[in-house]
């Protein structure tokens, strides 16, 4: 499920990624129809992380993967655990390109909650 919502200049777009069985490795793609800069990737555990092993949540756009834009969820961490990144290189997305999640865990267990916080390239106030 993805919902957007705007706060004054940034805007937010929301995202579900899981770590369950089946949808662990899933790479989950975020089209925009303008020209956008990724500033922030949030999460917040919406099923606890299963005690077996971290997982990680990487940002990319059709270059390759962000630097600093990898969330790494501890085995075991519980329910509205919150993580913050800000991206660095690879975080700005072309008019009708995407920016896309990667998922991945050993083993299977636990979902989180991502929004990504992005402004607009070239957008005029």
């Amino acid at each position: 499920m993805i919902k957007d919502r705007n706060l004054n200049n940034t805007e937010v777009r929301d995202i579900t990624v899981s770590f369950e069985t089946g949808e662990v490795t899933a790479t989950n793609q975020i089209y925009f129809p303008y020209r956008v800069k990724i500033t922030k990737i949030r999460g917040v555990v919406t099923k606890a992380i299963a005690a077996t092993d971290n997982g990680t949540i990487t940002g990319a756009n059709s270059t390759g993967s962000s630097t600093a834009g990898t969330i790494t969820c501890v085995a075991s961490d519980a329910l509205n655990t919150a993580y913050s990144v800000s991206p660095t290189s690879n975080n700005e997305v072309a008019k009708d390109g995407y920016y896309k999640l990667t998922t991945a865990k050993t083993t299977a267990g636990g979902k989180v909650l991502v929004t990504l916080e992005f402004t607009r390239i070239g957008r005029t106030a």
